[in-house]
């Protein structure tokens, strides 16, 4: 969901108002996964990873399906207007390497979790090469408690945030700011669905899921319990990373461009 949640200090307003200037304005996105939709305790459960070797020959086949079509749209763009909308444009990386810092621990096994999940996204796209770090970087991962994320985040009804910054063009996303309720999401595998959902957010997918029935589909349901991504997720980033999309886009483009993949014209 998009919000306007953050007062820019005067340097950075400096700097949008210079970028804005040469006609490349810079836009703020914030986006959330919220509390809720677990009904039974297994619903938390790890989920199985997906089959990588298989993912080229699926995401050639899906592409050309209506309903992957839709699945693609709903993750690519914001539903704030109502949940049949599709606002804003395509945001992607489009630099060759994007560091991953973690700034602090978020307990057993989520620091070795995160260069899993980073390991898997290397292997679905080889466009942009994502590497943990410990230093500089253009995404920062940080667990707060829970006094700290609403005081930070403003919103007692949400466990996880990404902001992004992108242009809205080349080169697209330019940094991402992922924040996680480790004050709430109190467990290992609570914390793990929730990093999943919010760094697929900053990979450039602004959507959510909001249908019960999407609930084991895709770790962008808006209050997803899934710890990896499904097929269809790897299939979308995969697409996403590919040379059919540019920053940019808007619906009607990237419905064009998926028809255009699924044909085998990139």
């Amino acid at each position: 969901m998009r919000a306007l949640r953050f007062i820019l200090s005067s340097i950075l307003l400096i700097a949008v108002a210079v970028v804005t200037v040469y006609g490349c304005g810079v836009a703020w996105q914030s986006l959330i996964v919220s509390l809720g939709g677990a009904d039974r305790s297994n619903d938390r459960q790890p989920t199985e990873a997906v089959a990588l070797s298989s993912l080229p020959q699926y995401t050639q086949k899906v592409a050309g399906k209506a309903w992957f079509r839709r699945y693609f749209a709903r993750m690519v763009f914001d539903d704030g207007n109502g949940a049949g909308s599709y606002t804003g444009i395509l945001t992607r990386w489009d630099k060759q390497r994007v560091r991953i810092d973690i700034l602090n621990s978020g307990g057993p096994g989520m620091h070795r979790y995160v260069v899993m999940l980073v390991r898997r996204l290397n292997r679905m796209q080889q466009a942009v090469t994502f590497v943990v770090v410990d230093g500089r970087a253009e995404v920062t991962i940080e667990y707060l408690s829970h006094d700290a994320y609403r005081r930070t985040i403003g919103d007692d009804n949400t466990v996880g945030n990404c902001a992004t910054r992108f242009y809205q063009g080349p080169p697209g996303l330019i940094s991402a700011v992922i924040k996680v309720d480790a004050g709430v999401e109190a467990t290992s595998v609570d914390r793990k669905a929730t990093i999943v959902h919010e760094l697929t957010h900053a990979l450039g997918f602004s959507g959510h899921f909001r249908k019960r029935s999407d609930q084991r589909r895709s770790v962008l349901y808006y209050a997803s319990t899934l710890t990896n991504w499904s097929q269809a997720d790897a299939a979308a980033i995969r697409i996403m990373y590919s040379s059919s999309m540019r920053n940019g886009m808007n619906v009607h483009g990237v419905d064009r461009a998926l028809r255009r993949f699924a044909a085998g014209r990139r």
